[in-house]
């Protein structure tokens, strides 16, 4: 029991001369009270990673490690792309318009108004067509300009685009290269080529009356389908004649578009044809607005003019 009463006197002795001594008490306390909070709590999550581009996200979890000093970030780390582009807005010069990382995040323009983006257009500055990637052939004769020595003018490909001398084999007025039959005589509305029977004009002359597209474009309207069909059966009945189909169109609108769309409306009603069972030989041609049948100053001449001529070769 001595040796018991012995400890616990030392034990207390610090207490007792601490209360002994006031201003060391102090002291102790005021130490206690500067280091507290450097006590490590074990459940506090602590960044030890360098921040590269000091946008205040460590590396460790910075999906952007080397954003431009400044540049705010999301909380990954990243630049703001406010429309989607993957091209950060610091660095988009439209943002916000989606468009590719090699238009500086802009969407392809159309300067020449042809249908063509700028990035596909071979031809950007100058309104062209399908066939050549947007570049121009003016006079329709399968040459664009940049390669046709006469570019206003049709001529054969052999010929660099340029029409060839006047030659009329037949004799009936119309040179060899317009002629559908060269060698035999014809009429200059039948392309060269001798008129059909009445009967059958009749029937070529209904569907052609009767054939209507959509504004600017090469869908044929549901009203024409039953003389073209009347046509067809005509066709199908003498596969050995064939036809020629040659597109026109009014003067409205870019050059270029009118030619381009009176191809593909000769196109269309021989895709149609062949739809129904045609197997004739069926060619086309397209001519755009050059060759008007009546005044385009007035709309009656303006529908004239939008046609799709039909030549039957027996």
């Amino acid at each position: 029991m001595k040796n018991l009463a012995i400890i616990l006197l030392m034990l207390s002795l610090p207490s007792l001369l601490l209360a002994q001594n006031p201003e060391r008490t102090k002291q102790i306390k005021k130490q206690q009270k500067k280091h507290a909070h450097d006590h490590h709590d074990p459940y506090k999550i602590e960044w030890h990673d360098k921040d590269d581009d000091g946008d205040g996200v460590p590396n460790g979890r910075d999906k952007c490690i080397h954003t431009p000093k400044g540049e705010p970030v999301t909380p990954f780390g990243c630049p703001y792309d406010l429309d989607f582009d993957e091209v950060y807005d610091y660095e988009d010069s439209c943002k916000n318009l989606a468009g590719p990382r090699e238009n500086h995040g802009c969407p392809w323009g159309d300067k020449d108004n042809d249908g063509f983006t700028d990035n596909l257009d071979k031809c950007p500055t100058i309104a062209g067509i399908a066939r050549f990637h947007g570049c121009p052939d003016t006079d329709g004769d399968g040459l664009q300009d940049s390669e046709d020595k006469c570019p206003t003018v049709r001529g054969p490909i052999n010929l660099q685009g340029c029409p060839p001398a006047f030659i009329d084999t037949d004799k009936d007025g119309i040179d060899d290269y317009t002629d559908l039959c060269p060698t035999v005589s014809g009429t200059k509305a039948n392309r060269g080529c001798p008129e059909v029977k009445a009967d059958i004009k009749t029937i070529v002359q209904k569907a052609f009356d009767n054939l209507l597209f959509e504004t600017n474009s090469d869908v044929i309207v549901i009203s024409s389908f039953a003389s073209l069909n009347d046509l067809a059966k005509y066709l199908i009945n003498n596969p050995r004649t064939k036809l020629h189909l040659d597109g026109h169109t009014d003067n409205v609108g870019e050059d270029n578009f009118n030619m381009d769309l009176s191809h593909r409306r000769a196109e269309s009603v021989k895709k149609y044809l062949q739809s129904k069972g045609c197997v004739n030989i069926i060619t086309t041609d397209g001519f755009g607005e050059t060759k008007p049948v009546a005044s385009n100053d007035n709309e009656n001449g303006r529908h004239k003019n939008r046609r799709v001529e039909m030549h039957l070769i027996e």
